[in-house]
């Protein structure tokens, strides 16, 4: 879901919290929503520009929308100061203003701490809120921050710190919409962390998940189980077809078309692609097991036989 879209959610729950729902049945309903949208598109128009632009969430629109670094962080100045409790603006404007990335890591933190005090605030700190992040639209902002805050404690090789972001993360969204359990995994096994590495598969376990079994077989060839740690390869060759293909890339050193390969847009699930993107987001534990992709290939080709 888009901002955009969120926005215009958070905008009919608020608009819906003012009307008497009780005693109208569901074709009424769903007819004040109908209203509503067209309403909102009638509302909206066209594409925001300097001159339409109003609200916090135009101008930061507008910041992402702008080709020049100064423009962008200009706008998204101007979207904080209209409305200081905008998250993502401040995200933003933490990366486009610092100077390096440690100085991006100070920032992001002290947003946290500001987003903090406004999930403080606003109520949902409450105890009946954790575990429902994601699925409250006005904590997105918050989640996306923290995430944000997370992934560069891991770019500035704070591994620790980042793991215990992530964890936090999971305990305020547990259906884990941004996929953090993969970036778990993945330092888990980095650590060699077995006990925590299986109670995360076990509480995600719902079908055989590339960025699941990868780093778990990866983390038992680090401990020197090599059976277990074939069992998981071999699970993992079962739900992805191209991990000999890619592990065959890595070993003769062809990755580059690979990597030219992919889309903008994203990967395909259960290809080469969804391995290649898993090696680029997880360069920590990958480029720390030489060894593992010639053992690996060896199983495989043995398997074949």
């Amino acid at each position: 879901m888009s901002r955009e879209t969120e926005k215009m959610f958070s905008q009919l729950y608020a608009q819906l919290g003012e009307q008497n729902l009780e005693g109208m049945d569901k074709e009424e309903i769903e007819s004040l929503f109908h209203d509503y949208i067209q309403q909102y598109n009638e509302r909206v128009g066209g594409e925001v520009t300097a001159e339409t632009a109003k609200t916090s969430d135009d101008f930061l629109e507008l910041a992402e929308m702008a080709k020049q670094k100064n423009s962008a962080l200009r706008y998204a100045k101007k979207a904080l100061q209209l409305d200081p409790d905008n998250l993502d603006a401040e995200s933003m404007i933490a990366e486009l203003s610092a100077r390096n990335s440690f100085d991006l890591l100070n920032k992001l933190k002290c947003a946290v701490v500001r987003g903090d005090e406004i999930m403080k605030a606003k109520g949902y700190a409450e105890e009946h809120c954790i575990g429902e992040y994601w699925g409250m639209i006005e904590t997105r902002p918050y989640m996306r921050l923290r995430m944000k805050y997370a992934d560069t404690l891991k770019d500035n090789g704070m591994i620790r710190r980042a793991i215990t972001e992530y964890e936090e993360m999971l305990r305020l969204s547990e259906n884990d919409n941004l996929g953090v359990r993969y970036t778990l995994m993945h330092l888990y096994a980095l650590m060699e962390d077995e006990q925590n590495a299986l109670a995360l598969h076990k509480r995600y376990d719902g079908y055989e998940e590339t960025q699941m079994l990868f780093p778990l077989s990866i983390l038992y060839f680090k401990l020197g189980d090599l059976e277990r740690a074939s069992g998981y390869l071999k699970r993992l060759y079962a739900a992805n077809k191209d991990t000999k293909k890619f592990i065959r890339g890595i070993v003769n050193d062809n990755m580059e078309r690979y990597f030219n390969g992919m889309s903008e847009f994203g990967y395909r699930p259960f290809t080469i692609e969804e391995l290649v993107t898993e090696m680029m987001e997880n360069q920590e534990l990958f480029e720390n097991v030489p060894g593992y992709f010639y053992w690996a290939d060896e199983q495989l080709i043995s398997k074949k036989r």
